[in-house]
């Protein structure tokens, strides 16, 4: 998970799903709020990428900076 190169991207977003969000909506909202509750409603994480060697970071890693 090391990476000694400075320069990241933006990956893109990956959305969140939460099991027990998705049990809690459909007991109090039925299959819709199963639905709405396991895909966190807009909870997203973003992925950067280094510019370099490919590896990929679920936050800029210390040190670095994104180009592009």
């Amino acid at each position: 998970m090391f990476c000694s190169h400075r320069e990241v991207v933006v990956a893109g977003q990956k959305k969140k799903l939460s099991v027990t969000k998705g049990i809690i909506g459909g007991l109090l909202f039925g299959p819709l709020g199963a639905v709405g509750g396991a895909a966190g409603l807009g909870k997203t994480r973003t992925m950067f990428t280094c510019v370099k060697c490919g590896k990929t970071f679920d936050h800029v890693p210390s040190g670095s900076h994104i180009v592009g």
